[in-house]
């Protein structure tokens, strides 16, 4: 940024001539004088009417200008009282210019940071506006990831642990104890599921944290979404009769994709997974599909707008199934990430008790219905 106490010690500049000059610089400029009982704005830069879009006509004195900036009240008096603090300062350290980062709104009704300085020469205040919007996002961002991260760490770990826990206190009672058959074969049902949900943990963490560590790498070929189905199922068969779900599954209209078959398939096991575990005995689970989508739709107990809002905004919550499954709370924030991966979107329609139909959209793979399927 310009230093304006530059123009101040180099001569003596008109305000007609400031005005000239800082109408070339390449952002928002505003100039203002101290009148008895207020700040009177004089000008404001072209940079300043087309990147913030505010003029002379809106707001005739920096206290209107901050009114229309900062709409939200307490907000306002936030920001106020920080470049208050801001000029103590200032004057304390015998420099000649404040500086503060805020969220502006534009004319526009949009939110924007931006970097506020302001300089005085020969009476006038002269701030500049330098747009760092880009900047914050990006640190907000990755301050959320850093946190989600952490959280789901110690999730995955937490949840690790005890299903292993169980298996070993489950081998040391048999190797212990005089058990009878049918003990033993309770005893064993008991070892298999354990077995099948630290394999789920362990294929979540392995994903998840290939995700975070960028080490998945596209690898497309023609994929036939029947067969990716296929095996799927043949995973849960177990899980459907125990339950007494009944599935439908009609997708030929989506025809062959040229897709990641692996991520493509960690996809559709997470969903279907979630299916299965929020449909009650004797539900029914349908997957279908248009010319590029995969829906798979149950009549399960659904989830509130709360519960959606926080699977898009990749935060983390946790529910029991309906036979008292137990979940991580990750698998569709997992999906979600794993879609963006391959250029698809995630579609979530539910009602609380009314189910669930979520779609995988194609619109950036290429979809070719006239290849023959091997």
């Amino acid at each position: 940024m310009m230093d304006f106490m530059c123009i101040e010690e180099s001569f003596e500049v008109s305000t007609s001539e400031l005005k000239k000059l800082v109408d070339l610089l390449p952002y928002p400029i505003m100039i203002s004088e101290d009148m008895q009982t207020e700040n009177a704005c004089l000008f404001f830069n072209q940079n300043f009417v087309n990147k913030i879009g505010y003029q002379l006509s809106d707001a005739s004195n920096t206290q209107k200008l901050t009114e229309l900036l900062y709409p939200e009240e307490n907000y306002r008096k936030d920001i106020e009282e920080q470049w208050k603090l801001r000029q103590i300062a200032v004057k304390e350290k015998g420099k000649r210019f404040v500086k503060i980062k805020a969220q502006l709104t534009c004319k526009s009704g949009e939110k924007k940071w931006y970097e506020i300085k302001e300089s005085i020469i020969n009476g006038l205040h002269i701030t500049a506006f330098v747009n760092i919007n880009s900047d914050v996002l990006l640190q907000e961002k990755l301050k959320r990831t850093n946190v989600n991260n952490d959280r789901m760490l110690s999730i995955l770990g937490h949840d690790l642990k005890s299903p292993i826990s169980n298996l070993i206190a489950i081998s040391f009672l048999a190797e212990q104890s005089e058990i009878s058959q049918q003990e033993f074969v309770s005893l064993m049902g008991r070892v298999k599921e354990q077995s099948t949900e630290v394999l789920k943990l362990l294929d979540t963490t392995f994903t998840w944290a290939r995700m975070n560590f960028n080490t998945m790498q596209h690898n497309d070929s023609i994929v036939d979404i029947n067969l990716i189905l296929e095996n799927v199922l043949k995973i849960y068969k177990s899980a459907l009769e125990s339950k007494n779900i009944q599935i439908f599954i009609e997708v030929n209209e989506l025809g062959n994709l040229f897709i990641d078959a692996e991520i493509l398939t960690i996809i559709v096991r997470n969903l279907i997974s979630n299916s299965i575990k929020f449909t009650p005995k004797d539900g029914t689970i349908f997957i279908s599909a248009t010319a590029n989508k995969l829906i798979i739709k149950d009549n399960g107990i659904g989830m509130t707008p709360e519960m959606i809002a926080l699977i898009l905004e990749n935060n983390y919550f946790t529910r029991r199934g309906t036979a008292n499954e137990k979940g991580i709370g990750v698998g569709l924030q997992l999906v979600q990430n794993l879609a963006e991966k391959i250029n698809c979107k995630l579609q979530i329609e539910s009602e609380a008790n009314r189910g669930t139909t979520i779609a995988i959209i194609f619109e950036d793979c290429i979809v070719n219905k006239n290849l023959n399927k091997s």
